[in-house]
This record gives C-alpha cells, sequence and structure tokens, in this order.
C-alpha cells in the first residue's frame, strides 16, 4: 500500500500486489468516535466480493457486550457486538452501504486515478467512506482529510478548509465553479449504496449558523445547524430528468398527506433539491443515528439484486421491535410506489433506524419520485413472487397472505382497507401538492385500480 498526494491530501492506494488488506471500522455511538473493529479482505483484487473477516475490537467488545443498546452499538442488526470471528465469502452486507457507489464512485475513481473494477473497490473505501450515511465510517478514510487544504471560496480566493466561509444557497444551486471545485476537493460526493438515481450528483452539506453550505465534515459538529444531502439533475438533463426531481418533493408531501413515515419538507430551488438528512441530529453533541439499508438486513452483499418482497419483510420481520407495524408501512409504501409509478424499488432504497434505545424501525421514506418516466427505462426491482405480482401489478388479497407469519394478518388486512380509502382521495392529493398535471392524468388507471384492490380485501 502507497500513499499519494492529491490537492495537499493523501490519498491510500493499493500497489501492484494485492495481499490482504486491513480497514479499521469507527462507530459513532454517544457523541464520540469509536475504534469498533476491523475488516480484512483477503482477496482485495476481487473487490467487495472477495473473501473477508470482521473482528469487533476486544476493549469496545468489554465495553458494549452487556450493554442494553448493544444493538445501537454494533455495526449491523445481523452482527450485534461479539467476541466472534466473522468470515465470509464476501465483504459483510452493511459494507456495501457506505461503499461509494454511483456518482460519488466515479468521482472517486477520477480522484485517485483508478478503472473501474474490483480492484476499485478497496482503495474506494480506504478514501471514500470518511462520512457515509449513518454512524460508522473508516478511520482510514477519515485519516486522508487534511483541514489545512487549499480550496476555493465563491469569489475563486483560495483559502484552508478551516477558513472557508461556506456558499450561499444562490452558488450552490448554480453549480458555480468555484463550488464544484470545492466539492471535488473534499470528496462532499455521497458515499454509500446508490440507486438508479446514483448517476445524478449529489452532495453531502451542512449548514452553519448564518446559512452557509459546507462539505459535511469540513465544520467542527458545534458549528453545523443542520445537515443536508443535494442532489442536481441526472448528466443529460433532459426534460424528463428534470421533472423526475422537481417532483420529487411534491411525491414526498404527497406520502406525507398518505400517513406514511416522512421527515422534513424538501426544498426545490432552480433545479435542485435539497433533502433534509434524517440521519443526522444537530445538537451538542451531534447524532448520527445509525441505520443500514433492507438490502444489509437480509444479507445480500452485491448491487442490483432482484431480492423477492418476502425475503425482505422476513428480514424486516425478525430484526424490527414492531414487526406488524413496519412490515404494514412496508406494504403501504409498495401500494404508493405503484399507483404512482416508483420504479426504482431496489433493496438499498428503503433502510431501518438501529435507535441508541435498543428498537428498530424502518426510517422516513427516501428517493421516492416518478421514476416511470425515467429516460432509460426503469424496470420494477424488487417484487412478490408467484402469483402475488403479475406483470408488476402486485395481488394485494395474496401479498398480505404471503406476509411473515410472525405480523398481524387482521390489523394488516383492516389497515389496508383503510389506505384503500386514502388512495382513492390520491389524485386530489397529488393535485394539492401541484405534482405536475401530466404525471396525475397518466398515473389515474393505476391510482383506480389500486384502490378498489386495497377496498376489496376480505376479512
Amino acid at each position: 500500500m502507497v500513499d499519494k498526494s492529491c490537492f495537499g491530501t493523501t490519498i491510500v492506494i493499493l500497489g501492484d500486489e494485492m495481499t490482504d488488506q486491513v480497514a479499521t471500522i469507527e462507530v459513532y455511538y454517544k457523541g464520540q468516535w469509536l475504534i469498533a473493529a476491523t475488516l480484512s479482505s483477503r482477496q482485495p483484487e476481487l473487490g467487495y466480493k472477495g473473501e473477508s473477516e470482521l473482528e469487533y475490537m476486544v476493549d469496545f467488545v468489554t465495553s458494549h457486550l452487556d450493554d442494553p443498546e448493544r444493538l445501537a452499538a454494533g455495526l449491523s442488526c445481523s452482527l450485534p457486538v461479539s467476541f466472534e470471528l466473522h468470515e465470509s465469502t464476501t465483504w459483510p452486507s452493511f459494507m456495501l452501504d457506505i461503499l461509494p457507489n454511483g456518482y460519488g464512485r466515479d468521482h472517486w475513481l477520477k480522484r485517485l486515478e483508478l478503472s473501474d473494477s474490483s480492484q476499485a473497490d478497496w482503495p474506494l473505501l480506504l478514501n471514500g467512506a470518511a462520512f457515509p450515511p449513518g454512524n460508522i465510517r473508516i478511520r482510514e478514510a477519515d485519516a486522508t482529510r487534511d483541514p489545512q487544504i487549499q480550496v476555493p471560496d465563491e469569489d475563486g480566493k483560495v483559502v484552508s478548509l478551516q477558513d472557508h466561509p461556506g456558499f450561499d444557497m444562490k452558488t450552490v444551486v448554480s453549480r458555480q465553479e468555484h463550488f464544484i471545485e470545492y466539492a471535488f476537493q473534499n470528496g462532499a460526493h455521497t458515499s454509500g449504496a446508490s440507486d438508479v438515481q446514483g448517476a445524478a450528483p449529489k452532495f453531502m452539506l451542512v449548514k452553519d449558523s448564518e446559512g452557509r453550505f459546507h462539505a459535511e465534515g469540513a465544520l467542527p459538529d458545534d458549528q453545523v445547524v443542520s445537515s443536508w444531502l443535494v442532489k442536481f439533475a441526472r448528466g443529460k438533463k433532459t426534460a424528463a430528468d428534470r421533472q423526475v426531481l422537481k417532483n420529487e418533493a411534491a411525491y414526498m408531501r404527497v406520502a406525507k398527506k398518505l400517513g406514511l413515515k416522512v421527515f422534513k419538507e424538501l426544498i426545490w430551488e432552480n433545479d435542485t433539491l435539497f433533502i433534509p438528512r434524517f440521519d443526522r441530529e444537530s445538537g451538542e453533541p451531534m447524532k448520527r443515528l445509525p441505520m443500514e439499508s433492507l438490502c444489509s438486513l437480509a444479507g445480500v452483499s452485491d448491487y442490483g439484486v432482484a431480492i423477492p418482497q418476502e425475503e425482505l419483510c422476513e428480514a424486516l420481520a425478525k430484526f424490527s421491535t414492531d414487526p406488524t407495524q413496519e412490515i404494514l408501512e412496508f406494504v403501504k409504501r409498495d401500494v404508493v410506489n405503484i399507483a404512482m409509478g416508483n420504479k426504482d424499488n431496489h433493496a438499498r432504497n428503503t433502510a431501518v433506524f438501529r435507535h441508541e434505545s435498543g428498537e428498530v424501525t424502518l426510517t422516513p421514506l427516501f428517493d421516492f419520485a416518478p421514476m416511470y418516466l425515467d429516460p432509460e427505462g426503469i424496470a420494477r426491482v424488487c417484487r412478490w413472487q408467484g402469483d402475488a405480482e403479475v406483470a408488476g401489478t402486485p395481488q394485494w388479497e395474496k401479498v398480505v397472505n404471503v406476509l411473515p407469519d410472525s405480523v398481524d394478518g387482521g390489523v394488516i388486512r383492516n389497515s389496508l382497507r383503510e389506505f384503500g380509502e386514502k388512495i382513492g382521495d390520491l389524485e386530489g392529493f397529488m393535485r394539492e401538492a401541484s405534482i405536475d398535471e401530466d404525471i396525475i392524468e397518466f398515473r389515474k388507471k393505476s391510482i383506480e385500480a389500486h384502490a378498489k384492490q386495497l377496498l376489496s380485501l376480505k376479512d
């Protein structure tokens, strides 16, 4: 392994000979970063598909093994704090939640001057996983950051990162060249697994007390007022790309009206979407909330896998505190995805929180948009099996019958029947939320069909 200097920042890359490599995993727990575990890659040339060993640090285990909040202190629901050595034929599934992917991966490949292959996964992890979603990070990635790095302000003046005044919203939404350069040098592009919209530029930014934006990690925690994911239209910026992004904020307003679990209002400004992050809570100290995708929960260490909805429900039922309520929310989201045309339903587009109280619940809804409009054409990824889904259309009576045994089927049926009444009012909710009229018109038949299905569910 060798070090390489780039923009005054130390960058870790692999040499020509690939041997076992070790990454140090840190957990943010009760206001401080703790060294929690190590991940050893036995076959780094194979990337995340290579054999690995995960082991918690002895000091970390002795401090948290008897902690009633042990689940929140751990790395994954399926890997609670223990002295056990976890050997696997791949990387642990939760690691793919923090490995740069999509637009973030492209950024790091360019910055590290690497070709896009499995051999790039390890250096991407060691450099690009300093600030992924949730409460874990790679210590080596954080160590590459230099607070003295020279970056441009919005006037092009070069200043050190720690003295940077930040950018106003106007500068951010205009994609001003100095902001883009600043973001590139700071690795502000999102880390972690991404959806089909991963081709769209996304930046993790924080806002200070004067309303100015900085790259995540550029400010001390006590100066952060709020945390944001800022999303621009995808590469070619076609009318359809813009329409998808523009309507995401309105789609989320509809989801809230339907009673789904939704976080704060999204802001649409000059072809740019500002999304408040629900995995960060500003304060003294700042909170970074433990979270992991349903793909991780199901133990799938790969991207783009069409995991059956039944398997995702089984994983959710196994680990959630209240399986009936969480699976009810999951099914309701699927109803709305179908009715409103959000095709991008892969298993990393849904996640759970591991609360410090020990509870495991679904996070608020995210990446909910009219993806049927996407110019590249997106097929529904995760589906119900057999006759529970026909040609991409779930049969809700049969879906209820294949849910895990641990859920209360009567509660699910009654709640979905009531939800059917809301779906029947969906056209009005969409218009009230200012969704584009052509979208409303196109979704009418689907809305009517699924409202009818839900209302006819048997006792």
